[in-house]
């Protein structure tokens, strides 16, 4: 048989391969995070993209109309905001089920700066 120096390296071998094959597994599953990871946000991306590009449709149809409106009263005013909060909301209902809540959320916002724009408009025709 061997000596006792024989034995230390057979363990030494031993530990080094098991390391190294640890290592590899922690190096696969630490690859496969970062790929999923990667993955989310891209989804993410093409989301919010589309979520802006909704946002963006819908503001640019409110300050077109708002533009053909510029003679209403601020009291008519509320009466718009309401008619193009809903039509907006069921356009966002039927293109971009996906975003529900977000997107609502942004056309709201959008409907708010656009209405008080309009609402300036209106005080500057008034004077």
């Amino acid at each position: 048989m061997g000596s006792s120096k024989d034995i230390l390296y057979l363990v030494i071998s031993f530990c080094i391969l098991w390391t190294t094959v640890f290592l590899c597994w922690v190096f696969y599953y630490v690859a496969r995070i970062l790929k999923n990871t990667s993955q989310i946000v891209e989804e993410f991306r093409v989301r919010l993209q589309g979520l802006s590009d909704a946002v963006n449709y819908v503001r640019g149809k409110v300050e077109h109309m708002t533009s053909l409106m510029g003679a209403m009263t601020t009291g008519v005013g509320g009466f718009v905001k309401k008619a193009v909060t809903r039509k907006a909301h069921e356009w966002v209902d039927g293109k971009t089920n996906k975003f529900n809540a977000a997107a609502k959320e942004a056309v709201d916002r959008a409907v708010d700066l656009t209405s008080k724009k309009m609402k300036k408009a209106a005080k500057r025709l008034k004077k």
